[in-house]
């Protein structure tokens, strides 16, 4: 009887055994599962957040070709208003109550639109990709010179914004000083009926001119400033556009 009873001890032990080692297994099994499919969904995780970070880079670089096709229309607007103040410097220099300094003034005063000395083509920034970006999609672009140079390049542009509306601000100042010089009302009848602008001066107040003139001369200054703004923000772009298409060129 007691050989007996060691028997079934031993066979209730192998059940116990077996049973213990195919729930091991089981759990195992379920928790190798568990962490492929983790590791599976962070990976598919991974390369979504990849492929939207090259999406933000090629939408970053068509917004850098286009902030390029309108600084070029800005810059032929700085050109034609530096050459414009290039000629007037001299004439105001030789006088400002001359015949050649008033004439050439009232020439460009009275050109059509944005050719006008005192209107312009104003820069306008792209800032929709960038905004996205900032709003905690940055960390898609996984690349630190990228958000380096576009941190750079957008303090620049900003920098750009407010000497930009500082020079429109002195355009409309001279806009005003000169209509304070030439007979307006004459101006608009010439126009009513077809005829040639003519500069009909108002009694001429040697203070007045002089105001016009420190507005030029202040106009030149800020073109000039503006101008070597432009420059570095087209040195930026282009750096920066290098990094985004090897960046898309790597990841994409």
């Amino acid at each position: 009887m007691k050989q007996k009873g060691q028997a079934m001890d031993t066979q209730v032990n192998k059940k116990k055994t077996a049973s213990w080692k195919r729930y091991g297994m089981e759990f195992l099994m379920v928790f190798a599962a568990i962490t492929l499919g983790f590791f599976a969904d962070n990976q598919r995780e991974k390369w979504s957040e990849t492929a939207r970070g090259v999406q933000y880079a090629q939408r970053l670089v068509e917004d850098l070709d286009l902030d390029s096709i309108r600084m070029e229309e800005v810059k032929v607007n700085y050109s034609i208003k530096a050459q414009q103040i290039n000629t007037l410097i001299p004439l105001m220099q030789s006088g400002l109550e001359e015949k050649p300094f008033l004439d050439s003034l009232f020439a460009y005063f009275t050109l059509p639109g944005s050719s006008s000395l005192v209107t312009g083509i104003s820069f306008v920034e792209n800032m929709a990709t960038r905004d996205e970006l900032k709003s905690g999609n940055m960390r898609l672009i996984r690349s630190d010179s990228i958000v380096r140079h576009l941190s750079v390049y957008t303090r620049k542009e900003q920098i750009f914004m407010g000497n930009q509306t500082r020079y429109r601000e002195k355009r409309l100042e001279l806009l005003g000083l000169i209509e304070e010089v030439y007979d307006m009302p004459r101006l608009g009848l010439d126009k009513l009926q077809g005829k040639k602008p003519e500069p009909h001066l108002l009694p001429l107040d040697p203070k007045q001119l002089r105001r016009v003139s420190n507005a030029v001369a202040n106009l030149q200054g800020m073109l000039n400033n503006l101008e070597s703004n432009v420059e570095t923000i087209a040195e930026e772009r282009r750096l920066l556009r290098k990094l985004l298409l090897a960046y898309i060129e790597e990841k994409g």
